[in-house]
């Protein structure tokens, strides 16, 4: 999600046909289920998918949703978005591209922030985190979905892959280190890949879910190389 102009290229072209691949489309329908459980009986809160898309993971909860912000690097993934919104006569939908690990996103509070599969994307975890903290309300929702930790063998193509997954109790420790509380961790899909020996590979997808805690805490400003690196070695 860092926006690299070739990165965000690849994007803007796969953009018109993203919601051709049924596995896809049912990865995004899981996790929407699954974060919509976290939801629960509250009122309609403000959700903001970082990492948008097409809205696969978000466009199912907008229903519940006073208002859904979609932000995202790709200029052609949002307008496929907006298109999709209109389509469903989803007014209080809205799209901006922003990368929060260059800049923070100033005046914009939301109750709760999804991201899903475009965390293995961002080289400093630990700034995105700080970030997402700041724009979150007093006990805000952060939904996290991402691979487990695999082998390097589920993208075909590694550009602008930062982490091969991650490790469950790795998140739960960078999330509470960034200042969220009430951590939960569960796997809200199984993509199934065929392996080389014409086997079937099975990628598990987590769900992390945190609230925003009380303490005090910087927004993540200042350089994560050295996270980075750590979590290499795992």
């Amino acid at each position: 999600m860092k926006s690299n102009d070739a990165n965000v290229k690849r994007f803007d072209e796969k953009a018109k046909s993203w919601d051709e691949e049924p596995r896809r489309v049912a990865m995004g329908m899981a996790i929407a289920r699954a974060v919509e459980a976290k939801l629960g009986g509250s009122a309609r809160p403000r959700l903001m998918d970082y990492g948008c898309g097409t809205g696969l993971c978000s466009l199912p909860l907008a229903g519940r949703c006073a208002s859904l912000l979609g932000v995202d690097s790709s200029t052609e993934m949002l307008a496929r978005l907006e298109t999709k919104a209109r389509a469903a006569g989803l007014r209080h939908v809205t799209t901006r591209r922003h990368d929060l690990t260059a800049e923070a996103m100033a005046g914009v509070e939301v109750d709760v922030i999804l991201c899903a599969m475009a965390l293995h994307h961002i080289r400093e975890i630990g700034l995105l985190l700080g970030r997402f903290r700041s724009m979150l309300a007093a006990g805000g929702l952060l939904a996290l979905a991402d691979l487990d930790k695999e082998d390097g063998t589920f993208h075909e193509d590694r550009r602008g892959v930062e982490h091969h997954g991650f490790d469950r109790e790795w998140v739960r420790q960078k999330l509470q280190e960034a200042g969220f509380v009430a951590v939960t961790l569960e796997t809200a899909y199984e993509i199934e890949k065929p392996g080389r020996m014409g086997d079937v590979r099975r990628f598990p997808v987590f769900l992390a879910s945190a609230r925003k805690g009380s303490g005090v805490r910087r927004d993540g400003e200042g350089p994560d190389q050295r996270e980075h690196e750590e979590h290499d070695k795992q």
